[in-house]
């Protein structure tokens, strides 16, 4: 239902204009009212209905697909609140239902990533995902910049697509089917089959799992998949790099659990089949922070700045799921799904006040540039320390949300013995790294002297109250975190699908054979 809701809210979105095609109000109304419909089935799912398969079991229904979309769809909805209180008299009135359609549909598409439990479907939702973002990332079609991003990002995009297909041309071909539990299930028994002679999983199984998590990677801008990131979070309207900072991450997140938690439900008890994805995991992972980290330290520009920033939360995220590989089946894999997530609701909160600030300003001052924030804290008081608190939270100051989300990250990577406390210790040296440009721009707001006489700036009683209610999420989940981390570990549940109605392929000699009907030409 969430899904249907958000086709008929584009359906709508587009439709309206005919009653008054001037109108923004009309297509404005017709997306919230969509997500908000959405919002309540995905939360009537989430508490009153066990879960299943539904679109011939391509997707799974669970705990942690419902929980997922509640962040998406209600991020939406922030997101849409953002544009209209900071940029949306920077939007033509014609182009309001073509912006609230594409922002609808990767909104589908990321709802149906955190379901996806078939390479098809996979395929499919990230397509679903990825062609609204290309548009939307250069939405404003007279910006050099932003037309500059997202040609950038639909050649990654394209290329991404390619590579991951390839995989899964791969992998179909050595199990014969596209049901993720079969997969794993058949590569398991080639493992298992293969070990007995050379030790070693089947090279091109193994190869064809690399090619997908490259396309899983490039969604969450992971390293060396991670180039188009900061051209399009520049080039990009604000609430547009808000919501891919977000939504786009979270949604490769979960695609990513998904993946890991279902190969490593297949894999025989101390079977070293998935040890080696978990450990190329977790390498990625420590490699994205670090780099995310060391080059932010050079960013003048708030979009920029946060752009790395987040890379590096993708980074720290993506080192939890490695702990669903290198743990499966046990408490470590659940405490690590439940520290993700409640790391993404906070992650939501942090990157929407910082970017609602950074649009607050530019809107204002015409400007994106951090070293021009000199004098803020006189200019505008409010907004310096609501800014300083959005930032020192994804520093991961203590009594804040960001805080709490490293601790319980941290905390699931001590259970997974030595792997994990090499884990914990990149991740509290990428911490430290991260403070040096997190303070940058309260360095120049409340250190610096402004030395041009810039106007003061009025933001929105709609602005502060939206600020307001992200510093105070941030308070809440980083001095009252359990009852949040309660709430995310009891969704943090996944399904083990169960194999598909089809007879899996019989293997002879390691090789899958599957039974092809001869049909008449004429037919």
């Amino acid at each position: 239902m969430p899904e249907i809701w958000l086709v008929l809210g584009m359906c709508a979105v587009i439709l309206v204009p005919f009653l008054k095609r001037t109108s923004v109000a009309l297509p404005t109304g017709a997306a919230l009212a969509a997500l908000f419909f959405a919002l309540a089935a995905t939360t009537y799912t989430l508490v009153g209905d066990s879960g299943g398969t539904a679109v011939l079991g391509t997707l799974t229904i669970d705990p942690f697909s419902q929980f997922v979309k509640l962040i998406v769809i209600l991020f939406a909805i922030l997101v849409i609140a953002q544009w209209i209180i900071t940029t949306r008299g920077q939007t033509a009135a014609g182009d309001t239902p073509d912006f609230l359609c594409l922002l609808l549909g990767a909104a589908l598409g990321m709802s149906l990533m955190s379901s996806a439990s078939n390479l098809l479907m996979i395929f499919v939702a990230m397509e679903s995902a990825s062609y609204p973002s290309y548009a939307l990332a250069g939405f404003r079609k007279r910006h050099r910049i932003g037309t500059e991003g997202s040609l950038k990002y639909v050649v990654f995009g394209s290329a991404a697509s390619a590579i991951m297909v390839y995989g899964m041309s791969l992998v179909y071909g050595m199990t014969g089917t596209l049901n993720l539990s079969d997969i794993a299930s058949q590569i398991a028994g080639l493992s298992h089959t293969s070990s007995a002679v050379t030790g070693t999983t089947p090279a091109l199984a193994a190869i064809g799992l690399l090619l997908i998590f490259a396309g899983v990677a490039f969604k969450l801008s992971a390293v060396p998949m991670h180039f188009w990131c900061p051209d399009v979070f520049q080039g990009a309207p604000f609430e547009v790099t808000t919501f891919l900072s977000v939504a786009s991450k979270g949604a490769a997140v979960a695609l990513l659990v998904r993946l890991l938690f279902t190969l490593g439900a297949a894999s025989p008890v101390n079977s070293g089949l998935f040890t080696g994805v978990g450990v190329g995991v977790a390498i990625l992972g420590a490699a994205t922070a670090t780099w995310g980290n060391l080059v932010a330290l050079h960013q003048t520009n708030i979009k920029r700045l946060l752009a790395y920033s987040s890379i590096s939360h993708a980074g720290y995220m993506i080192m939890a799921c490695s702990l669903i590989a290198l743990a499966p089946n046990t408490a470590t894999a659940h405490t690590a799904i439940t520290a993700v997530l409640f790391y993404l609701v906070v992650y939501m909160f942090m990157n929407l006040g910082a970017f609602t600030v950074g649009a607050a300003i530019a809107a204002q001052q015409n400007t994106e540039d951090i070293r021009e924030y000199a004098g803020m804290s006189k200019r505008s008081p409010i907004l310096a320390a609501l800014m300083t608190v959005f930032l020192l939270s994804l520093f991961g100051m203590p009594g804040l949300g960001g805080f709490m989300g490293k601790v319980f990250l941290m905390q699931a990577m001590s259970d997974a013995g030595p792997a994990g406390f090499v884990l914990i210790a990149v991740l509290l040296i990428n911490t430290l790294l991260s403070l040096a440009y997190y303070v940058k721009p309260a360095y120049y707001m409340y250190f610096t002297a402004d030395k041009e006489s810039r106007p003061t700036i009025f933001p929105s009683p709609a602005a502060l109250l939206m600020l307001f209610v992200c510093a105070a999420a941030l308070f809440w989940t980083g001095l009252l975190a359990n009852k949040a981390n309660s709430f995310a570990g009891a969704h943090a549940v996944l399904m083990q699908p169960a194999n598909a109605a089809a007879a899996a392929p019989t293997l002879i000699n390691g090789l899958p054979t599957v039974a092809v009907p001869i049909v008449d030409r004429h037919d």
